[in-house]
């Protein structure tokens, strides 16, 4: 696995500035939604795992997770229902954020969920609670327990979901040249991160263990699990994923380089889902919140 060096921006003020991006949208969001509304808001994802090489956080690919839980489920549409408020927040944690970084190396790229939505989604997966930061208020919620073989089908059963995006793939891409194709690289980002963990279960490791891992140690699990084609797809969508960011996403073709591995990575996924057999239990779901 390719270590950071010198090529890349130190660690710790990617970190300092992940952190700082979370700790404006908590500020923003507080001053929008009374505290008493809130149950707790979450930093969740890769942006909070330990970082030992590059392919666990690409700048501005990578999302950072931050997740609101309101005690009603009412609030969210309530508090952040109008598009003036959502500019408005928005803006403020842009302020927030520059006040604390002066000169930023990167703008971490923030994905707001709020919880409640998710769980009323048929099958939803709680993230394990050991690998949620609680930026505020209350513990992250536990999730109903569920059999290793409910997880397993519902893995699988999200590699298979990827068919028609797949299929329709060329289309929304061909129209991206030049620095466009970073639309396409994220929208193509929170389909491609969970494939690891996806195929890590549905190969038989448990669920509650390969979840918690990061890029790093799942990349790996996967060659010593006979898929080290998929390894290697899986790491090449985040290091070229790096080298268009360190180009100022000026190198097109490494942001076509992070393309073509993400789709091999997904057809991978798709193709070993599609051989294993269905576990017989567990609803269809859309995937970890």
């Amino acid at each position: 696995m390719e270590p950071w060096s010198d090529r890349y921006p130190d660690v710790e003020t990617l970190r300092r500035e992940v952190d700082a991006l979370a700790e404006s949208f908590v500020e923003a969001l507080l001053a929008r939604a009374p505290a008493d509304d809130v149950r707790g808001i979450y930093l969740k994802g890769s942006a909070r795992k330990d970082w030992a090489s590059p392919v666990d956080y690409v700048p501005e690919l990578s999302d950072v997770d931050i997740h609101i839980f309101f005690r009603e489920a009412a609030d969210g549409r309530r508090r952040l229902g109008s598009a003036s408020l959502g500019l408005e927040v928005q803006a403020e944690v842009e302020q927030a954020y520059l006040r604390k970084i002066a000169s930023p190396v990167h703008f971490p790229r923030p994905q707001l969920v709020v919880l409640n939505d998710l769980l009323e989604q048929p099958g939803c997966v709680l993230s394990p609670r050991e690998t949620v930061t609680t930026l505020y208020g209350e513990d992250y919620p536990e999730d109903a327990g569920r059999s290793e073989a409910a997880l397993r089908e519902i893995d699988r059963t999200n590699l298979l979901a990827q068919t028609p995006y797949l299929e329709g793939f060329p289309l929304h891409v061909i129209d991206k040249p030049g620095p466009h194709i970073l639309m396409a690289l994220r929208a193509m980002n929170w389909r491609v991160s969970p494939v690891g963990p996806r195929v890590l279960t549905v190969l038989g490791v448990p669920a509650r263990r390969a979840w918690p891992l990061k890029r790093s140690d799942i990349i790996p699990l996967l060659r010593e699990m006979g898929q080290s084609q998929l390894a290697d797809d899986y790491r090449d969508y985040y290091l070229a994923g790096w080298e268009h960011f360190l180009s100022g996403y000026r190198d097109s073709d490494a942001g076509r380089r992070a393309a073509a591995a993400g789709v091999r990575a997904l057809e991978a996924g798709l193709e070993i889902a599609q051989q294993a057999a269905p576990e017989g239990e567990g609803p269809t779901a859309a995937g970890r919140p």
